[in-house]
């Protein structure tokens, strides 16, 4: 299959590498020399240096034979006219990162047969769309859903309240109904057996049946729900696109005695917030003013969400807000190296929009096949949801026996209505959906072994 990815950015690299790793002949175009430098020096894909959108361009990128492409430059009007363009050769799929709302808005039928476009994937939708997810397990830094919703996937970093966890081997715990599939210790992250013994300060990865975190006295506090009842109020600071649907999603969602404050910079875009989220209470100021802050008694807030475009910003005013005794805190980072630096500060959650996004449209090149595919921990990590179909290599053996790659490992297996926590007597069967739990560098041989 070959694939033009336009836009050679942190996003593009990504795919471009993920899908190089798939072995699809990938053409990766920017018009700026300098973003294609990695991709030359690392990806076994063709670089063209050029504009994306422009017919002479795809032309010598090979569109006329392309099965796909996927425009992720930072302009909304360059990724629907390279799609638009692309259509006119007579690629069957096309797929657009668009941020400004007034394009996603329209007819499904218009922005396909007009616009050019299949798939519109909006980041700051999506970006929101995870923040309103970790209020709903406050102390989580991630939560995700898979197999429609039978499955969750919690991560925590193990502290105080978490003494009947720590000092004892997977083994001695005998978890039910979950499974711990890694640990990160020291940023190190790695896959544990049941001799592995978890330590305080230890960040976690737990595959668990649906509720079960809110029944098992193993996790205190962490139950799942509309909005957690723990949290009373919350702020908000930066009213961009991530800010306001973080608040508009909230608003949804709000319980009696919920409240919202909203603080932006800028007065004319604090003067439109106010004039479009009736149930949040906006405040035109600066976000890391300490004296602001204080006046509007942040220190009183049950969550701080900073979803500014600058992720200092962010880091201060999360820094702040810590500081000021807020119980939970989310940030937006764009640069995901930042995130050791936050939770080193404190900060209970990261939310990279470029990581979503990535994910979101590899889910799309893979049919009926891979079911989903979320990354973890900058990239280092990849959960993926699968459909296990005659012939795969994993369906030949029991998980003891089969050899399933290293620094990897089953999670789930869902069969039929049952859901099933594997020991390594179990067998994954064709029509098996599973759940696994992947370091990077294993991903390639996963696939393998389950027949994607």
């Amino acid at each position: 299959m070959l694939i033009i990815v336009i836009g050679a950015g942190k996003v593009g690299f990504r795919v471009a590498r993920q899908l190089v790793q798939e072995s699809h002949d990938v053409v990766l175009i920017d018009i700026d020399k300098e973003r294609l430098e990695p991709a030359r020096e690392i990806l076994d894909a063709m670089t063209i240096h050029g504009n994306g959108a422009a017919p002479k361009v795809l032309e010598r990128a090979g569109v006329q034979r392309a099965d796909m492409v996927i425009a992720v430059t930072g302009q909304d009007e360059v990724n629907i006219l390279a799609c638009l363009t692309a259509k006119h050769y007579g690629v069957n799929t096309t797929v657009a990162r668009v941020r400004n709302p007034e394009y996603s808005t329209g007819s499904e039928a218009l922005v396909k047969n007009e616009l050019g476009v299949d798939f519109m994937i909006h980041p700051e939708r999506l970006a929101a769309r995870e923040m309103v997810d970790l209020l709903r397990m406050p102390a989580a830094t991630e939560f995700r859903h898979f197999a429609d919703g039978t499955v969750e996937l919690l991560g925590f970093k193990l502290g105080p309240s978490h003494s009947s966890l720590t000092g004892k081997t997977l083994a001695e715990l005998k978890l039910e109904d979950c499974l711990v599939v890694a640990v990160d210790r020291d940023d190190t992250l790695l896959i544990p057996d049941g001799q592995t013994r978890l330590e305080s300060g230890d960040h976690i990865y737990v595959l668990g049946k649906v509720g079960y975190f809110g029944r098992s006295c193993m996790f205190p506090g962490m139950r799942a729900g509309r909005i957690h009842s723990q949290i009373k109020s919350i702020t908000v600071v930066g009213g961009g696109e991530i800010g306001f649907y973080t608040c508009q999603a909230l608003e949804k969602l709000r319980r009696n005695g919920l409240t919202l404050k909203l603080i932006e910079k800028d007065a004319g875009r604090a003067r439109w917030l106010a004039e479009n989220l009736p149930y949040t209470l906006v405040i035109h100021g600066d976000g890391t003013n300490v004296d602001l802050l204080d006046h509007e008694n942040i220190g009183g807030t049950d969550a701080f969400i900073a979803t500014t475009g600058h992720d200092e910003t962010n880091i201060m005013a999360a820094l702040l807000a810590n500081r000021l005794g807020v119980g939970e805190v989310i940030i937006r980072l764009e640069r995901e190296e930042y995130a050791p630096v936050a939770e080193a500060a404190g900060i209970h959650a990261t939310v990279v929009p470029r990581l979503i996004m990535a994910s979101t449209i590899l889910k799309l090149l893979q049919g009926d096949r891979l079911l989903d595919i979320t990354f973890l921990k900058r990239g280092k990590a990849t959960v993926l949801e699968a459909m296990v179909f005659q012939g795969a290599p994993v369906t030949r053996k029991p998980l003891k026996s089969v050899g399933f790659p290293k620094n990897a490992l089953i999670g789930m297996i869902i069969r039929e209505n049952e859901t099933i926590i594997p020991k390594g007597k179990d067998q994954v069967m064709p029509g098996d959906r599973v759940v696994v739990f992947s370091l990077e560098e294993a991903v390639p041989k996963v696939r393998k072994a389950l027949g994607l």
